[in-house]
């Protein structure tokens, strides 16, 4: 019988000691407010916000969201194709890691079950292709696991060989779903959460067919490199432009490229570095210059770095690979490192490698062996939910908005 006393006043001395843990009565509710934000969002969802009701209510705020989601470490999505019996083709998410120490990465396994493709990510939300609808887009937190099926769009497109991307438009505070359609010559966008729940069309960039500067029945166009959320990027194999929108104004315009002598498509690599459009450009099979668009509406261009094999040093002893058969696939560390796979040819690599750019340096690994068809998308998690597709364009921005 005393044991039994001992025991149950052990335990209501650890409660106590846990509720006065958990109430910090020496900490103002503001600073507790900075400190929890600047938790990365799945252990905010996963453990704290069960420690007790203030923390719960605190974390489920709409400002707590938003200023979390800025906080929240920006990290890389990798989609791995695989197949499934009766199945399209789906892809297993993991997620890519720096290793804040050494030139390396990890790789684990995302909290996505193998889903269809991801097309884009902004503020926490992803852009898939609906699972269960050949014809849907969906927006979903990975997270959380909210998600909202849009209506399928006006041109009835299966979403197989089509250009899609997710944004954040800043001056009107809504999310925007920016589709280019079948046809080539027109853009369909969505608008979350709006009162007509309609897609609308806009005249693309070639008023006429034989403007497009790709051969028809050649091309594919894929997902626009992001910027932000706010401006996106299309390659359309053009040697002298990009196609460009910013979705504030939802103008599709021509982004004129930089370089003005010897110029080649096939030689071209888009990436998002630092939060701008870089330009990676393969003059040779020992040099690579790397070019940043500063200033996206005066169309200014800076060439930021100069790539040369002979300046490059590799932390293993045989010769660095042909730059030539180096492909980048994506930037780290606010655009300091740059990921390449090496290929034998179109179809076949035999490794990565890493490239610190401002200390000049290579590392090849095997750790991970990217082959044709996996995709690279810059994520950053957040704590954005919803209970039902009745979501209001305001509520989603309330949401994400500092």
């Amino acid at each position: 019988m005393k044991s039994k006393i001992t025991v149950k006043k052990k335990l209501k001395k650890n409660e106590d000691v846990e509720e006065h843990a958990l109430s910090l009565p020496y900490l103002s509710e503001e600073i507790i407010f900075q400190v929890l934000t600047r938790v990365p969002a799945t252990y905010l969802h996963d453990k704290f916000r069960y420690m007790c009701k203030p923390w719960h209510n605190l974390i489920s705020s709409t400002g707590f969201i938003a200023q979390n989601t800025q906080q929240n470490k920006s990290e890389l999505l990798v989609l791995v194709p695989c197949t499934m019996k009766k199945v399209k083709l789906n892809y297993q998410v993991k997620v890519l890691e720096m290793d804040d120490k050494t030139l390396d990465f990890n790789l684990t396994n995302a909290l996505l079950p193998r889903t269809r493709e991801i097309r884009s990510s902004c503020n926490g939300l992803i852009l898939v292709n609906d699972p269960n609808h050949s014809r849907s887009l969906c927006v979903m937190n990975m997270l959380t696991k909210s998600s909202l099926t849009l209506p399928a769009c006006p041109s009835y497109c299966r979403h197989e060989k089509c250009a899609a991307a997710l944004g954040f438009d800043q001056s009107a505070e809504e999310y925007k779903v920016v589709h280019m359609y079948a046809d080539h010559l027109g853009f369909e966008i969505f608008t979350l959460g709006g009162s007509d729940n309609a897609w609308k069309k806009i005249r693309g960039p070639f008023k006429f067919s034989h403007e497009r500067p790709y051969i028809i029945g050649h091309f594919k166009w894929s997902d626009p490199v992001s910027i932000n959320g706010q401006v996106f990027h299309w390659n359309v194999d053009s040697n002298n432009y990009i196609v460009s929108m910013d979705i504030s104004d939802e103008i599709p315009r021509k982004t004129v490229l930089p370089i003005h002598h010897g110029r080649n498509m096939h030689r071209f690599k888009f990436l998002e570095m630092g939060g701008k459009l870089a330009l990676l450009y393969y003059v040779s099979n020992i040099q690579i210059d790397v070019w940043i668009l500063e200033d996206f509406l005066g169309q200014n261009w800076m060439k930021t770095h100069r790539i040369m094999a002979e300046e490059v040093k590799c932390t293993i002893k045989s010769c660095l690979p042909d730059f030539s058969k180096l492909f980048a696939v994506a930037a780290l560390r606010n655009g300091e490192v740059l990921i390449f796979r090496h290929r034998k040819n179109e179809y076949t690599s035999v490794y990565s490698c890493l490239y610190d750019i401002r200390r000049r340096e290579m590392k090849m690994t095997k750790n991970m062996i990217i082959k044709k068809g996996r995709k690279f998308i810059h994520h950053r998690s957040s704590l954005i939910q919803w209970k039902n597709e009745e979501v209001t364009a305001k509520r989603l921005a309330s949401l994400t908005s500092p």
